[in-house]
């Protein structure tokens, strides 16, 4: 998410999603660790923050989160699908996700007429690039633009209206066609 005060805008970082177990909880407890290790300000501790961590946070308030982020973030290696990207996708954010698997695949795909829907990142330095040139390189214009390409992706492709058009053409019709008739 940025935010804007006055001439500087400011970046910040909101790590939300659920924490399932001991090891999710460790992990969150690292991140926190290395944030405080690197300068950077935890939203709790000073009112004037660069990192959130919210966990295992209400259907609503994940969607406040998603409407007003920037840029989305997804950074699973070889991830199956990757709902979560189509969420980012959903909610208007730049996606930048990992060059892996599903987001790769399936998601973060070209409209067939070539508009980008989001970014692909290989490894830290990568991400780190595709972040500089998201928010400090592409233009409103650039980002809108992108962000209305992944709407039109995701309704395309992920609506309950996708799916079952999806589910009728290449299942239903087919079946119907080789079923043998009631009369025969």
């Amino acid at each position: 998410m940025r935010t804007s005060d006055g001439e500087n805008n400011q970046a910040r970082l909101v790590l939300a999603g659920g924490c399932r177990d001991d090891g999710d909880r460790a992990r969150v407890e690292a991140l926190q660790k290395l944030c405080a290790e690197l300068g950077l300000r935890q939203q709790g501790v000073t009112q004037d923050w660069d990192v959130s961590f919210r966990t295992n946070v209400p259907l609503k308030e994940m969607q406040a989160l998603l409407s007003q982020a920037d840029v989305g973030l997804h950074t699973m290696r070889d991830e199956h699908f990757g709902i979560s990207v189509v969420e980012f996708m959903a909610a208007g954010a730049v996606v930048i996700a990992h060059n892996s698997a599903g987001p790769s695949m399936d998601i973060v795909t070209p409209l067939p007429d070539g508009r980008m829907t989001g970014l692909l990142a290989n490894d830290d330095e990568d991400y780190a690039k595709k972040l500089v040139e998201t928010l400090d390189q592409m233009s409103a214009e650039q980002r809108l633009d992108m962000a209305k390409a992944a709407r039109e992706a995701v309704r395309d492709r992920f609506s309950q209206e996708a799916f079952e058009e999806t589910v009728a053409e290449r299942l239903v019709l087919p079946l119907r066609r080789t079923a043998p008739s009631k009369h025969s």
